[in-house]
Order: structure tokens, then C-alpha cells, then sequence
């Protein structure tokens, strides 16, 4: 009798770097971080439903039925009803804070949208393969870019908008002319720096008015010599964001 043997396929991988653990009474030296990767677009994901997925249909009409579905989706959500997607999750507005009468105003600021994800989505997950990369350098890094303008994380910046970042030893300090926050143009290198002036420099958030640049993708960095200690190091060291920016 043949003996039949199941073949699993690794259908999902992601590359992970391990970043040391500084909660304090936290267990284990290190903290593990997936790579950042540029968000994709709705038309990124339906031009992949159409080469890759098999779509059959017009990848136009893909697009614009898919704006429909979201735009409509958010607009049911917004009215307070919980919206289920294909069994994968499921998104429901919720009401934060704590009242002292029964007449107290609740207002928007307290509403926020929860993510719950449903049973598709947990079988996918258990399936991934998570590369370990190892340590990621000295554990400064750049986690997220957001842009107070539009809204955008990790994909955009609005020239003379502010934005907003977040990290670890990302606070600008130093005497060498090269610290600051910099926008590395990708077609030609071109750095631009940041007005000195910084809204909020903080070794895990900085808060910065971006510069007049033009259309195309840039690397965010920040260059600096600050330290987990009291002393500054030597030499500068810079932190790049990984996924690019887009200046529309």
C-alpha cells in the first residue's frame, strides 16, 4: 500500500530583524520587527489580481469597482454598523474614554475603529514562514513615517507639511554639521535638509515641517549623534526609513 505524504508549501515568508528589548522588566534580550516594505496601493493590489491572481476581467473597472466597495464599506462603517471582509477580519467602530453623567457629551475625538481578525485570516497566519535576519544594527531605527497631511503612513510626504516620526535613539543631537533630518532624493541623491527648528525631538518620536521638494521618491534619514548614554558618540551615525516616500 502506498504511503501518502502531505506536501506543505510555504506560501507566505517574512524577513523579521531583532532589535533590542529596552521595556526594562520585559522577558528577552530583543524585540523582533517585520521589514518594512512600501504600502501598497489599490491599484498596486489590483494590478497583482489581474497578472497574478488570475483576474480575468478589465483591470480599469477592477479599480474602480474596488474604490466603490471601500468608499461604501467605510461609509456603513461610519454609521455604526461592524463590516465582515470575505471572512478574513472584520473592522467596528468603537467609544473610548469615561463619562461623569449620563448627560455628557461624547465626542468624535473618542471614536476610533477596531480590527478584528476572523478565522481566514488566523489559518493564513499560522501558515507564514518568519525569516530571522538577525540583529539590526546598534537598535536605532525608524519605525514609522506619517504624513499630518493626508494621513499617509510609511508611503508619502506633502512638501511644508508636517510629519511625524517614530523610532528608537532617532533624537537629532550633535555638533557635526551633517546631524538633522535629511530627504535623500532617489533619482539623483540630492539631500534636503529639515529646518532646524523641530516641532518635537525626542529619542523615540520626531516631529518636523517638511521642506519644499519635488515631485518623486525619497529616503528618509536622520543623522545624529545621540546616544542611549549621556555622552554623544564620536562620529554621526544615520538612520534610513526603509520604504520610500512618494512627493506627488
Amino acid at each position: 500500500m502506498a504511503v501518502m505524504n502531505e506536501v506543505t508549501e510555504v506560501l507566505h515568508k517574512i524577513e523579521a530583524k531583532l532589535y533590542p528589548n529596552y521595556l526594562g522588566k520585559g522577558e528577552g534580550a530583543y524585540v523582533a520587527r517585520s521589514k518594512a516594505e512600501a504600502p501598497l496601493s489599490i491599484e498596486d493590489v489590483c494590478a497583482s489580481a489581474k497578472n497574478r491572481g488570475g483576474f480575468t476581467g478589465q483591470y480599469e473597472d477592477l479599480v474602480e469597482h474596488t474604490h466603490v466597495f471601500i468608499n461604501e464599506m467605510v461609509y456603513q462603517l461610519l454609521d455604526g454598523f461592524s463590516v465582515q471582509v470575505g471572512g478574513y477580519f472584520s473592522l467596528h467602530t468603537r467609544i473610548g474614554g469615561t463619562y461623569n453623567s449620563e448627560r455628557d457629551v461624547i465626542g468624535a475625538d473618542k471614536i476610533a475603529v477596531s480590527f478584528r481578525e476572523l478565522s481566514r485570516l488566523k489559518t493564513l497566519l499560522s501558515q507564514i514562514q518568519v525569516e530571522n535576519e538577525g540583529p539590526a544594527g546598534d537598535g536605532a531605527f525608524i519605525d514609522e513615517v506619517a504624513d499630518a497631511h493626508s494621513g499617509a503612513l510609511n508611503s508619502a510626504v506633502t512638501p511644508g507639511g508636517m510629519v511625524h516620526i517614530t523610532g528608537h535613539k532617532i533624537k537629532v543631537e550633535g555638533t557635526d554639521a551633517a546631524c538633522g533630518v535629511w530627504f535623500v532624493s532617489a533619482a539623483d541623491g540630492a539631500r534636503t535638509k529639515v529646518a532646524e527648528n523641530l516641532a518635537v525631538n525626542r529619542p523615540v518620536e520626531v516631529v518636523a515641517l517638511a521642506p519644499s521638494l519635488s515631485a518623486g521618491k525619497y529616503t528618509l534619514e536622520i543623522v545624529t549623534q545621540h546616544s542611549h548614554s549621556s555622552t554623544l558618540l564620536k562620529e554621526p551615525r544615520a538612520i534610513k526609513a526603509e520604504p520610500e516616500l512618494t512627493v506627488a
